[in-house]
């Protein structure tokens, strides 16, 4: 699998919802970036996150996850849920956008 590294920084200062007004960019930025935040391993790639830390970085951290995901399509990639538990928290991890559940629930949307 290529997976092309991408840099936190890349997101600073990034609108990634272009319908929120300017008083709110600063607090939708930071929270994008921390929700991208969790999915570094340190090391220049990724790790997987569960449900339960991205509820402890953003309260919508599903709507992150979205304009995140939006934003990862121009790279090839996506957050695509993997796994999950009996208490419902769900496991997501960094993957290429092609093959995805995600990809395949655009392509039943229309939108790719």
């Amino acid at each position: 699998m290529n997976e092309r590294q991408m840099l936190l920084t890349e997101l600073n200062g990034l609108l990634l919802n272009p319908s929120v007004g300017d008083a709110d960019i600063g607090r939708l930025s930071a929270q994008a970036v921390k929700v991208w935040g969790l999915f570094s391993n340190g090391n220049g790639g990724y790790r997987a996150v569960w449900t339960s830390e991205l509820r402890a970085a953003a309260a919508q951290y599903m709507a992150r996850l979205t304009e995140i995901r939006f934003w990862l399509v121009n790279f090839g990639l996506t957050i695509d849920r993997v796994d999950h538990d009996n208490r419902g928290n769900n496991k997501y991890i960094v993957t290429e956008l092609e093959g995805s559940r995600y990809a395949k629930l655009l392509r039943r949307r229309g939108i790719i």
